[in-house]
């Protein structure tokens, strides 16, 4: 995705609900009104300042010892009040900052983490790479410095109009001769600051342009180095096993040996800026007192004068030299914001694909009747291709249903379609009331304790500590019994197998009325993927099951089989001719509970509820 052309425009559209919102805004434009207000009064201590260097150089000339006394009286008057304004502002400023940055994160990740868009802009959108980053760093950037450059800004226009007033009286008139052309130029120490500031910041536009986008080159090397880093931690142990460390340090090295190339690019542009902007700050002291000394030694100003004239100038170029100054910095701001737009145009392209009316997607809608059904429902991936043909299907309360297929076929698509989080493709999903779980190939543990991991994501009523211990007790995770409390990374200690156990504990303790499973046995051996499967029909008798796997005798498990087949327009869904028959899947279900006892008349109920279906 290319930059947007009107990046700083857009960043306002975003950022500038913070003002407006509810909650928010009455703070806002309170922060706000104070950053105005000590803005104000820290440009009138900086004029007190002007008229004191006058009053003090004056004295000086004249040798008044007491008049050099009482300018040191004022001057501690100064410093003391400058320095309480300077601080207050400093509070003002950084509250606004922190609001700002969390009501845009807070905003941006309700966008982010919602309905699956962490996952479909992955998929849509490669250019965005590291959202996490752009959240973290980014949005930081941008309002923080958003926030300094305003007060800047701020400072400058008002310190502008305060000193311009006093260079322009200060000045007086220059008598000007251009052969025999003779004029008075008043106020000529103005002019000589406005072109000083335009000349410099012309150069520093025309060397420092190219830092934008430079800038964003480094901080998105930046995010490169990180997430090989990220990855590095998450993956220890499959580096480790698999004696991957030499493989990852060559992939560290390759994206720091890029992130040296941005470098370079960036250091080179920052160069040639900062000899013209070092050369500026050598020569500004110097330049009012040169352009004043001709008034000074002319008899038209006294020391005191020419001081505050100096002052003065320096304030009035300070002010009109906002660009020279800033310009680093303001490339990396503008950087981060454009990152920070990219993020929430790809967001908004991804609304307009999946929530717009008119364009083809799948739909959702929660169903009238106790049921599933599938209605001409095609998948597709992002950029178009055909991966599934439009499949009819319809699957009843309590059914056992298994989809089976090649490897990269849409098995686990078509649950993703179901869940909401895959939007291309064509035809509508009516879901069944109550509740639904889905069950990935590998479980999602929060941070937190194992309690915390067992609830994810909602608490159910009446359930307590007894009633976890139970449901691992089930599921075979005894050792865990007694660590419901502890808070670790469960999803580092826990092998493939137990995450896979804790899972169906969640399950039996959430007790929804659908249960979606992809690859959710595909750690377990055999006899404990029987054992959960049992549980599933012990312990929610009337819930459907709708598989996703390939593994050995999980036909056993369920009482119908539906079969993706190749073709020319994606996978057909085909139901597979020879069903197992129901007292196949009771025989198999009745041998996996040998190893435990199961509760008095289950069986029977069992039987009794296969057969009504």
């Amino acid at each position: 995705m290319s930059t947007p052309p009107s990046s700083l425009r857009s960043f306002a559209a975003i950022a500038a609900g913070y003002w407006t919102a509810p909650g928010h805004r009455a703070v806002a434009w309170t922060l706000t009104a104070g950053m105005l207000l000590f803005g104000g009064i820290n440009v009138g201590i900086t004029l007190w300042l002007n008229l004191w260097n006058r009053d003090f150089f004056n004295a000086l000339e004249k040798r008044d010892t007491s008049q050099l006394v009482e300018q040191i009286y004022i001057l501690a008057a100064i410093v003391a009040s400058g320095g309480v304004a300077v601080a207050i502002h400093l509070h003002i400023r950084r509250r606004l900052q922190i609001n700002w940055r969390s009501w845009l994160t807070q905003v941006t990740t309700r966008r982010w983490l919602h309905g699956g868009r962490q996952y479909q802009l992955g998929l849509l959108a490669n250019d965005i790479d590291n959202p996490d980053g752009r959240i973290a760093e980014d949005l930081r950037v941008s309002t923080e410095v958003a926030v300094e450059f305003a007060q800047t800004i701020l400072q400058c226009i008002l310190q502008l109009i305060t000193f311009l007033s006093v260079l322009w009286v200060l000045s007086g008139t220059l008598p000007i001769r251009i052969g025999t052309i003779e004029f008075a130029l008043p106020g000529y120490m103005v002019w000589a600051a406005v072109l000083y500031a335009l000349f410099g910041s012309i150069l520093t536009y025309a060397l420092g342009r190219g830092l934008i986008e430079a800038g964003n080159v480094r901080q998105g090397r930046e995010a490169d180095v990180r997430s090989v880093l990220i990855r590095a931690r998450e993956n220890a142990e499959g580096i480790a096993l698999m004696r991957g460390e030499a493989d990852e340090r060559a992939r560290l090295a390759g994206a720091m040996a890029n992130l040296r190339g941005a470098w370079h690019a960036q250091t080179r542009g920052q160069g040639s800026l900062q000899l013209l902007t070092s050369a500026l700050a050598y020569i500004a002291p110097v330049v009012p007192l040169i352009l004043a000394l001709p008034r000074f030694l002319g008899g038209d100003m006294q020391l005191g004068g020419l001081m505050q004239t100096a002052q003065a100038f320096s304030n009035v170029q300070w002010a009109l030299s906002w660009l020279i100054d800033n310009f680093p910095r303001f490339a990396e701001w503008r950087a981060s914001v454009d990152r920070v737009v990219q993020l929430h145009q790809a967001l908004h392209d991804l609304e307009d694909t999946i929530e717009t009316p008119d364009g083809e997607h799948i739909e959702l809608t929660p169903g009238e009747a106790d049921r599933l059904v599938l209605r001409e429902v095609g998948l597709s991936r992002p950029d178009g291709e055909a991966l599934v043909a439009e499949a009819e299907v319809e699957i009843q309360p309590g059914e056992r249903v298994l989809i089976r297929g090649q490897s990269g076929s849409g098995k686990s698509t078509i649950m993703r379609a179901i869940a909401g989080v895959w939007p291309w493709g064509r035809g509508s999903v009516e879901l069944p009331r109550g509740r639904i779980a889905f069950m990935p190939q590998k479980p999602y543990f929060p941070l937190g304790t194992l309690r915390d991991a067992m609830l994810y994501p909602e608490r159910p009523e009446g359930i307590d500590d007894a009633d976890l211990r139970e449901a691992l007790h089930k599921v075979g995770l005894d050792h865990l019994r007694d660590r419901l409390g502890e808070e670790d990374r469960w999803d580092h200690i826990l092998s493939g197998g137990e995450q896979q156990r804790v899972a169906f504990a969640r399950v039996l303790i959430q007790r929804p009325h659908w249960v979606f499973m992809d690859e959710a046995t595909s750690a377990l051996d055999e006899a404990g993927q029987a054992n959960v499967m049992r549980l599933l029909a012990e312990e929610l008798p009337g819930t459907a099951v709708i598989s996703i796997g390939h593994r050995p005798g999980l036909e056993a498990f369920h009482s119908r089989e539906l079969v993706l087949e190749p073709g020319e327009e994606g996978a057909q869904l085909r139901a597979r001719t020879s069903q197992r028959g129901l007292r196949d899947i009771y025989r198999k279900m009745a041998a996996a509970s040998r190893a435990e006892p199961i509760a008095p008349g289950f069986w029977d109920n069992f039987r009794r509820t296969l057969v009504g279906r």
